[in-house]
């Protein structure tokens, strides 16, 4: 349950409750209201019977009152009156009563109704009984009036509490806007995005929230960008150390390797016997393996043309060399125009992304055709790399190779994708672009 419908519950609940307490104080108002009228109207009606009978005394043979009596009588507002002649034994209404109102509930009535009270008032002319008058209050009009009024009351109430509510509803919402705004910003900044900011909030209570989240971006921002440095620091210095080691292999293997060749020859040609030279070609041919061997060290280790030539060239190199070696495989090279030139851990990782690509799909998959293609866009370098060969199956595992690639892109803060099936394989690369070399 969201706050907002916290807050409209709690203001309503206590509305209801305080409409409870004014119907409950309200419906009691009217059961002393209504009994009074009940009462005065009764006391009314046996003065206005003593009074008619008085005038009617002398002016209307006796034997003849009690059949005017109705006629000369008139029911007020809240009593009724019923004429028992005891000649008849009929009860007769006055003329011109009204019938009880209609339409309202009886719970209501039943709630507010006084105890009903009857008197009968004897008539007695010249010492004889001519029957009797029966009065009664009768509260029905003063409950229907009431019904009237308390109905349009609590409609009107209802009607104000409604529109409290909406007012409510309204001024909350515009008041706990900037706690979605905090909550959206604080969900971007959990998937990374940490540029936008919140600024300066004109609520006082939540103003305070709002710089601290907006620190707290900055912090995090702060945070990644000497994450990336020390990242790129580390992939660096890897890249230096096997430069290294790749430079002492050919400044010291190299010309051991060379020297011991020429010796090598030199023993076959003054070799006294036939056994002899051959073990001295033998050794020389030892000495080409381990040179061989010793390139491709180097190689693996740091690509020559990586760093002292630009990355479009080497790239194209790389496949016009693989081009020449397999003839029947269909390469397809796309560098976009105007490339900035990476730094050089980026460029060797791309550099390593082409080959690891390019291995796989020959060695592994069978491809007959690989495409590639590198472009950049305002914070990345992209690369995709696909093939037409057999795929992966679905409970492939990474190798060394694509292991150790995935593990160099994301020190440098890049990621890799790749999605394979029937129709080959497909590798998405995605490598930022320094601020800083």
């Amino acid at each position: 349950m969201t706050l907002k419908t916290r807050i409209l519950i709690v203001i309503l609940t206590t509305q209801l409750l305080l409409i409870a307490v004014l119907a409950v104080g309200s419906l009691d108002r009217l059961r002393h209201d209504i009994a009074a009228g009940n009462r005065l109207g009764a006391q009314t009606a046996r003065h206005l019977v003593l009074a008619t009978i008085g005038t009617m005394q002398g002016a209307v043979p006796p034997d003849r009152i009690m059949a005017l009596l109705p006629e000369r009588l008139t029911e007020p507002p809240n009593a009724r009156i019923a004429v028992l002649d005891a000649r008849t034994g009929t009860p007769r209404r006055p003329a011109g009563f009204v019938d009880r109102p209609q339409g309202v509930p009886a719970w209501f009535r039943d709630l507010v109704a006084p105890e009903v009270n009857e008197s009968r008032l004897p008539v007695v002319i010249e010492g004889r009984p001519q029957g009797m008058v029966v009065i009664a209050g009768d509260p029905s009009r003063q409950i229907a009036q009431a019904w009237r009024d308390m109905r349009d009351l609590m409609v009107l109430v209802l009607a104000m509490v409604a529109l409290q509510g909406a007012l409510v509803w309204w001024a909350v919402r515009q008041a706990l806007r900037p706690v979605s705004a905090l909550g959206s910003r604080l969900s971007e900044m959990t998937r990374g995005e940490l540029d936008g900011r919140i600024g300066p909030l004109q609520q006082p209570d939540l103003a305070p929230l709002a710089r601290h989240v907006d620190q707290l971006a900055d912090t995090l921002a702060q945070a990644r960008l000497d994450r990336q440095r020390l990242q790129h620091q580390i992939v660096s210095r890897a890249d230096a150390e096997r430069k290294s080691i790749a430079r002492d292999l050919h400044d010291e293997m190299g010309p051991c390797l060379f020297g011991l060749r020429v010796e090598a020859d030199a023993l076959a040609t003054a070799a006294p016997d036939a056994a002899t030279a051959a073990s001295a070609r033998q050794i020389a041919a030892i000495a080409e393996q381990i040179g061989q061997l010793n390139r491709t060290l180097l190689n693996d280790l740091r690509p020559m043309a990586v760093g002292q030539l630009p990355l479009a060239t080497v790239l194209r190199d790389y496949i016009d060399d693989l081009a020449r070696r397999m003839p029947d495989i269909r390469f397809d090279l796309e560098i976009a125009a105007g490339l900035p030139e990476p730094d050089e851990a980026t460029a060797l990782t791309l550099f390593r992304i082409v080959q690891e690509g390019t291995t796989n799909a020959l060695r592994h998959a069978g491809a007959r055709g690989v495409g590639i293609r590198l472009w950049t866009d305002p914070a990345h370098w992209r690369m995709i790399l696909t093939d037409d060969g057999a795929g992966f199956a679905p409970d492939h595992r990474d190798g060394t190779g694509l292991t150790g690639m995935r593990e160099r892109i994301t020190l440098l803060g890049g990621d890799l994708r790749i999605e394979s099936g029937g129709e080959g394989t497909r590798l998405m690369a995605r490598l930022p672009r320094p601020t800083t070399p």
